[in-house]
Order: structure tokens, then sequence, then C-alpha cells
């Protein structure tokens, strides 16, 4: 019987760690970031990739020494060797996929497919309209030896103050949570997300409507 998949978020970070884990100035350091610069960060030890070892995860939103709104801060996701002087293995700076305008990095992992290896859940806000609110996601998973983005696409979006930024069809409101358990029963195939709809064309809904969504994750195991 495989063993309930573990959920590691911020909260955790300090029970998450080894004996003698690298320190968070060392980590930020290794990510090509001052510590002095850091606004929000998270280091997580887990194991994402195979083999004995844990790896430490970690996501910074830190200021870049810019002016500009649109590169003032940044958010990279590095996962590292730490048994190997934290040698990355994956890195993703989100504000240059972004073009900018980003904030609030954070990360969850989840064995979402019972194989003993955590996927990795980051998030951040896409701050790029001032009348958008949007927080984006993904979840990445490991195949082939390799990191693969699964899923990407919006946690969190409210588009109803944008009367002239956004087509109608498109002001919307909405929150998306992972359902965790029903992926897990999937063996991590189908991703399982319960959408909480408030709004949709810019007109609000009497009561929240919950709807039930489903995203191919991963392919299924060859019989």
């Amino acid at each position: 019987m495989r063993s309930p998949a573990l959920l590691l978020t911020p909260l955790v970070v300090a029970a998450a760690f080894a004996a003698d884990p690298p320190g968070q100035a060392e980590v930020y350091r290794a990510m090509g970031i001052r510590p002095e610069a850091i606004l929000n960060g998270s280091i997580l030890a887990a194991k994402v990739v195979e083999g004995g070892a844990r790896q430490t995860v970690a996501i910074a939103t830190y200021l870049t020494g810019k002016k500009e709104d649109a590169d003032a801060v940044g958010v990279k996701l590095v996962v590292f060797d730490a048994a190997s002087g934290l040698k990355p293995l994956y890195e993703r700076d989100f504000a240059k996929e972004n073009a900018g305008f980003v904030g609030r990095g954070e990360i969850q992992l989840v064995d979402l497919d019972g194989d003993g290896l955590m996927e990795i859940l980051p998030s951040w806000d896409n701050v790029r309209s001032k009348l958008v609110d949007e927080r984006r996601g993904e979840v990445l998973v490991r195949e082939g030896g390799a990191f693969k983005v699964g899923w990407s696409g919006e946690l969190k979006y409210d588009a109803t103050r944008a009367v002239r930024e956004v087509p109608d069809d498109r002001r919307d409101r909405y929150e998306r949570e992972v359902d965790i358990p029903a992926t897990i029963k999937t063996r991590g195939i189908t991703l399982f997300f319960n959408k909480k709809v408030q709004a949709v064309a810019g007109q609000r809904l009497p009561a929240p409507r919950i709807v039930r969504e489903t995203f191919p994750l991963r392919p299924p195991p060859p019989e």
C-alpha cells in the first residue's frame, strides 16, 4: 500500500529540513539574490528528484534594484542538489517569463502520484494590470529525468473592474483550488480543481458556484 502524499507548505520549513541544512542566506545567494533584498521566500527540503537524497526547493520574491514597475520585483524558483554544494538542478525566473510585473511567489510540495517524489506547485501574482487581480500557478511533474510543466493557469482571477481593458466575456471572477485527494486517487494522471465562480461576464452570481474541473497531468503508465 502506498503511503499518503505529504504536503509541504512554507509553514513547515523548519520541520522539513534534515540536520545541518543550508542557511537561508546561503540559499538566496546561490539563487543570485542578496539576502537583504528578499521580500518573502520559502525554502523546503524534500525528494523531488530520483535517488536517495532530498533536494532543497526555494522560491524567493525580491527587490531587483530597478525602479520601473515592470522590473522592480522578481520571483525565482530554484531546485538545488543540496548534497553537492547547492548545485542548481532546475531554475525558473517568473519575472523574465512574464516580462516583469510579478509578486508574492509561493510553493507547495505534494506527492500527487504516490511515487515518493513531490510535485512542485509554484504560484505568483501577475500584477500587469492594476484593475485585474490575477494569481497564476503551475504543477511541475518529473518525467524522463526532467521537470515538465504539467499544468499552468490562473488560480485566482478577478477582472470585474476592468471594464475598458478586458472583453465582456473575460470579466469573470473565480478562484481555483487543487483537489489533492481526488488527484491522488488517479495516481496523478488527472488533475482535479474545485473552481469557485463568483462572477461571469461582469455579472455577479447570486451565490458562488463550485465547478469541478479536470485536466490531464501526465500519461497513464504503460500496461
